[in-house]
């Protein structure tokens, strides 16, 4: 990676746990979809988690 990237600092287990949140993020959105969810609040409040979670 290059030294200028967001992620360059980072260890590969770091990376991975980034990964782990934010994919746990987008399959919990595609699940609320599937089950007939609209309301953009409730996406962009799991969007939100999911950053969240991943910088902690």
């Amino acid at each position: 990676m290059q030294q200028n990237r967001q992620y360059s600092d980072m260890s590969k287990k770091e990376l991975v746990i980034e990964v782990e949140h934010l994919h746990n993020s987008l399959w919990n959105i595609l699940k609320y979809v599937d089950n007939g969810g609209t309301d953009i609040d409730v996406v962009k409040a799991e969007v939100y988690d999911g950053i969240y979670e991943s910088r902690i």
